[in-house]
């Protein structure tokens, strides 16, 4: 893993419950320099969120067991809290709203060029590194 004054690796938690879209960002990402995990669902997010620091989460909002709005919460209360970017196809003013008071740093609307979610990344790449 290279890193450079303009990118840094990070250590990313991919969350949708599309298999295939989790797996599809995760390797886009990882393709970009990043090391990622997957969960498909709020709670498992949430659960691997506590065994293991993530720089940032990715988090679909319409997600079966615990929604990307109750995981953000919880992931919220984590210390340090990861950065959270919300990546879903829900992107009306009221959810909006929602993902602002819930401290998200950016909403994403699927679908999404990657350059957009890595803008999104550099607020994380901001903090400092992850130890190993």
């Amino acid at each position: 893993m290279q890193e450079d004054s303009h990118h840094r690796s990070l250590r990313i938690l991919v969350v949708d419950d599309n298999f295939d879209t989790a797996a599809t960002l995760s390797a886009l990402l990882e393709f970009s320099g990043h090391r990622t995990a997957l969960a498909h669902n709020g709670q498992d997010a949430v659960a691997a969120a506590t065994r293991m620091r993530y720089d940032a989460v990715v988090l679909d909002l319409g997600m079966p067991i615990m929604d990307g709005f109750e995981a953000a919460a919880a992931l919220r209360q984590l210390n340090p809290p990861p950065i959270l970017i919300a990546c879903s196809a829900w992107d009306d003013a009221e959810t909006r709203r929602r993902t602002t008071e819930l401290g998200f740093s950016a909403h994403l609307r699927k679908p999404f060029p990657l350059a957009a979610l890595e803008d999104a990344l550099k607020h994380a790449s901001a903090l400092p590194h992850v130890p190993e």
